[in-house]
């Protein structure tokens, strides 16, 4: 079947110094190369990175096409290409596979939405070997999210902090957020009990509908670690800086007491600007963890899109057009949302 594809498209394009993206109606339509496939972009999740690059927080000269949470549909391939269908729905694993960084910067700041054109638009060029298919009956909007905060939790949740199905584990998510959320309901599919704190009541309430045992506000986790009443083995950090961290250290230094016992951990997701308190008399004497991570594999990926087509996952998603991208880039400014927002270039308003 022939698809028309059009020579331009609209697009929302971070410009270093503009605090938001930049719409623009006549953005070429990229072409595809030899080995890469032209999505139409179906779904593309909003992430508190672009906040992030938005505010110079991440300091970046370059112009592009902000947004890297991305589904799609294949319209047109380049040379080379096999094994990639029409009418099929792809994930994209936004890291170039075996991308020759020009500039020093890691992997995942030369991705597509992170220094090279991103899902904010109609249209993207990726590697065939970026795309990986969606189960069928998988909405484009909750397909996407595997694309980027699904990986990033399942990588923290099953790789880093090593969690697995018949945990008897204690775990603490901070931030239940776009993430956050997500991670919650898969640890509890594993067993764990878990716990929640964010300083939104609504965030509160929707751990709890989630299945947190409790949800605590930030006076009452203060409180009660500081009193040594409240402790847990895991901290799956989604915040991120020095007031969380502080918190997550405290949470999990109640097990410290039997160094025979595996060692607490606390692994850091969210990224803030923050310097972080830590010293290394710290984590040693109180036998604890602590374990960075970012994104996750393309193997990550097939899981976190299988997680969601078995329910296991259950996103809390909001769609707006692409013309809206400055209003949620705006609420995630303003942790104003509850779940993850999805822009939907297709969705008129």
């Amino acid at each position: 079947m022939t698809v028309e594809i059009p020579t331009t498209m609209r697009a929302a394009v971070y410009r270093p110094g503009s605090l938001n993206p930049v719409i623009e109606h006549h953005f070429p339509v990229p072409q595809p190369g030899p080995g890469q496939v032209l999505l139409k972009i179906a779904a593309c999740g909003a992430c508190h990175s672009d906040v992030l690059l938005l505010t110079e927080a991440l300091i970046d000269d370059r112009t592009y096409i902000l947004g890297h949470e991305i589904s799609g549909y294949p319209v047109k391939f380049g040379d080379g290409v096999a094994g990639i269908e029409e009418g099929q729905l792809y994930v994209v694993h936004v890291i170039v596979p075996c991308a020759k960084s020009t500039s020093g910067l890691p992997p995942i700041e030369e991705s597509d939405g992170i220094g090279r054109d991103g899902g904010y638009a109609e249209y993207i060029v990726v590697d065939q070997r970026q795309l990986v298919p969606a189960p069928q009956g998988l909405a484009p909007e909750v397909a996407a999210l595997a694309g980027d905060s699904l990986i990033t939790v399942f990588n923290a949740v099953h790789n880093v902090a090593g969690l697995r199905p018949g945990t008897k584990k204690r775990v603490l998510i901070y931030g239940v957020g776009g993430l956050g959320h997500q991670a919650l309901q898969l640890v509890k599919s594993y067993g764990a009990t878990v716990f929640a704190v964010d300083y939104k009541k609504a965030a509160r309430e929707l751990a709890l509908e989630l299945g947190a045992e409790r949800a605590l506000s930030l006076s009452e986790i203060t409180s009660e670690t500081t009193a040594g009443t409240f402790t847990v083995d895991i901290v799956i950090d989604f915040v991120a800086n020095e007031q969380s961290f502080s918190l997550a250290k405290a949470a999990t230094k109640g097990n410290a007491q039997d160094f025979s016992a595996p060692a607490s951990k606390i692994v850091l997701v969210g990224v803030s600007a923050d310097g972080l308190p830590l010293s290394s008399a710290e984590i040693i004497e109180f036998n604890t963890q602590v374990l960075p991570t970012c994104y996750g594999s393309v193997d990550d990926l097939r899981n976190s899109l299988q997680l969601l087509a078995d329910g296991i996952v259950k996103p809390v998603v909001h769609t707006a057009p692409l013309e809206k991208v400055d209003e949620v880039i705006n609420a995630l400014r303003a942790s104003a949302v509850l779940g993850r927002r999805v822009i939907v270039p297709g969705l008129r308003e």
